[in-house]
């Protein structure tokens, strides 16, 4: 028996005719801000990153006639934050100063009045 003209016989056929092609658009659309994002956050992950694209595709049978409902959901990666360091006070608050190092003095040193010389 061969299939009825127009009839989705594979998954691609069937996502291209959902939402009259809306939902095959929106999904591609998706998918390439995914990639985007994917190659953003590869930049401070040492050249790796993961995303994903999860579809939905809902059917109801009622009187014969299938409805179908559709969605998608996007997981991007997400960015590298940078990392800080801090010690805690006796107080039990943060500080970035390390309280078992001692703190260098500094002073401004003068400029010299004499010229520069090439060696």
């Amino acid at each position: 028996m061969s299939a009825e003209r127009g009839a989705a016989t594979s998954f691609s056929q069937l996502v291209a005719q959902v939402e009259d092609g809306q939902f095959n658009h929106d999904a591609g659309d998706a998918i390439q801000d995914l990639v985007a994002a994917m190659s953003d956050a590869a930049m401070s992950k040492n050249g790796r990153s993961k995303g994903k694209i999860a579809i939905t595709i809902g059917f109801e049978l009622e009187g014969g006639v299938i409805t179908t409902t559709t969605d998608f959901k996007v997981t991007k990666p997400r960015m590298a934050r940078a990392k800080s360091v801090f010690w805690a006070t006796p107080e039990n608050h943060l500080t970035r100063r390390n309280p078992r190092q001692q703190e260098m003095e500094l002073r401004e040193v003068p400029t010299s009045s004499s010229p520069i010389r090439n060696v």
